[in-house]
């Protein structure tokens, strides 16, 4: 087999298909992130006396502003902002996840501009030929987040709540490494970000992060490329205990998805009924303040398949005597 079958970047053009870009299925946003991710730190101050007004490009940071209170500055958002849901409702839409559109953008008058990655460098040409600063937010990985929710803080006056955010957050990682030193063995698990074509993701990727606190060894976390596609060859030579499905389905219950699949249906997880998802998908797929959410999530999830595991193992008490 190939290398380029086991592990090939995603390009821009392989990006999952738009039908996943819904409240829930929000892992697209995550890989066109990492597809693109560029851009350096340039200090920012309020303006004297002038009210700010913040268009953020990204959902993660959107929620940021949200939980530290400053929710009201913000005057532009994403298609794929959705939370929280009735606040984020009343803001106008500027623009795509990282591609805001130049004349809505303008048109929402901001005094700054939130981005985590900008996939057009002309924005950001533009942007600083009309003076409005472009604020770059690192927030891609599990241990940027804190340090994201005080740079908020810090540039919208909210830097109590923030940083109180940040502790509760800190503390709470630092809890679940602490719980992962001495865990049992780890379930090996596939995470797949679509139903018909084998993307996965690599050891850096945020949900892999999560996906080790919670106690979980992701298969593909060989790799350093953050998501990228594999062939059914090396899923099924990797044959993982579970798969953890990180896309929009409807059904009940998603081993429905590859039990008649030819190749799929061979694969342990799938013999086993040891298929999941999670009940809210942006909580696993954005770095933002919900974090400790998204990682109660996934434990369950691993609870859950342990204890399907364990009342489907043979029970040595009640072999038969030679």
């Amino acid at each position: 087999m190939l290398k380029n079958d086991i592990e090939r970047p995603l390009s821009c053009r392989e990006i999952p298909p738009r039908r996943l870009l819904t409240p829930r299925g929000v892992f697209p946003c995550l890989i066109a992130l990492a597809l693109l991710q560029c851009g350096c730190t340039r200090p920012v101050a309020r303006q004297d006396g002038a009210r700010l007004r913040l268009a953020s490009t990204a959902p993660n940071l959107t929620e940021c502003v949200f939980a530290i209170g400053a929710g009201d500055l913000l005057v532009g958002r994403t298609e794929s902002c959705d939370y929280p849901p009735e606040a984020v409702r009343g803001i106008p839409v500027i623009g795509g996840f990282g591609t805001p559109y130049l004349e809505p953008l303008l048109a929402a008058r901001p005094t700054h501009v939130l981005e985590t990655v900008l996939a057009d460098p002309d924005i950001s040409r533009r942007l600083d030929t009309l003076h409005i600063p472009l604020v770059h937010v690192p927030c891609t990985r599990l241990d940027e987040i804190p340090s994201a929710l005080r740079q908020l803080g810090a540039l919208t006056g909210h830097d109590v709540r923030a940083q109180k955010l940040a502790d509760t957050i800190l503390a709470g990682i630092a809890a679940a490494r602490a719980e992962t030193a001495a865990a049992k063995p780890r379930p090996r698990v596939a995470l797949l970000f679509a139903p018909d074509s084998p993307i996965t993701a690599g050891r850096h990727a945020f949900i892999s992060e999560l996906l080790a606190l919670a106690v979980g060894d992701n298969i593909g976390g060989s790799s350093a490329i953050d998501y990228y596609h594999v062939s059914l060859e090396w899923l099924l030579s990797e044959n993982p205990e579970m798969i953890l499905c990180l896309f929009e389905t409807s059904a009940k219950d998603p081993v429905t998805l590859f039990a008649s699949q030819t190749g799929w249906r061979s694969l342990d997880a799938v013999l086993q009924h040891r298929v999941y998802t999670v009940p809210d998908l942006s909580t696993v797929s954005r770095p933002g303040p919900r974090v400790l959410e998204g990682l109660e999530q996934l434990k369950q999830v691993l609870a859950l398949d342990s204890k399907r595991r364990h009342a489907t193992l043979p029970d040595p008490s009640r072999s038969e005597p030679k």
